[in-house]
């Protein structure tokens, strides 16, 4: 039996035991080149979900806790909702998912799940746009479709602004709807 040099058994591959199912048996060199090369993938794999992740880590998800179903920010300490274009994630306790918070200028705001209608995937903010990695759909800063696969607006939910300068998010209205 042809054994890769010098490695064998457990001590010589991750914890797997070689050819006989026995500690410190040799391993036959087909099985240590399978096992490496389902290692690279392994590795390429987990590689490319850090770097798809990475896009996201720009915008940090800043936990809130929702009190009677409804979310409020004071704008003042959230400096990034200033700006036309500006946007914040948030992640109200108990929940799965976060949602995105999105200035549209003129103390308008729009509260948006990020989850796409299409099939599941989180979109990313780019900018005027939000767009699904996954399969392309891109959608406006108010949730609506502008193009494919995509047939439905992403989740809305009501905001309001209120004179004292807080951002009122109601987590129970959806698109209008009660949640």
């Amino acid at each position: 039996m042809r054994t890769a040099a010098g490695v064998t058994g457990v001590a010589g591959v991750a914890g797997v035991a070689g050819e006989a199912g026995v500690a410190g048996a040799p391993m036959e060199r087909r099985r240590f080149v399978g096992l490496c090369g389902r290692a690279v993938t392994f590795a390429t794999g987990a590689a490319g979900a850090v770097l798809s992740w990475s896009s996201c880590a720009s915008v940090a998800v800043r936990p809130v806790t929702p009190t009677s179903g409804r979310v409020r920010l004071s704008l003042a300490d959230y400096p990034e909702l200033a700006a036309p274009d500006g946007s914040v994630m948030i992640r109200p306790t108990g929940w799965d998912d976060p949602i995105y918070v999105l200035a549209l200028g003129d103390r308008r705001f729009t509260a948006l799940s990020p989850i796409c209608t299409h099939r599941g995937c989180t979109v990313e903010i780019q900018g005027a746009r939000l767009e699904c990695p996954c399969h392309g759909s891109v959608y406006d800063r108010e949730g609506a479709v502008l193009h494919g696969p995509a047939e439905r607006a992403l989740s809305r939910f009501r905001t309001q602004v209120t004179s004292d300068g807080m951002l009122v998010i109601d987590l129970r209205v959806v698109d209008g709807a009660a949640r």
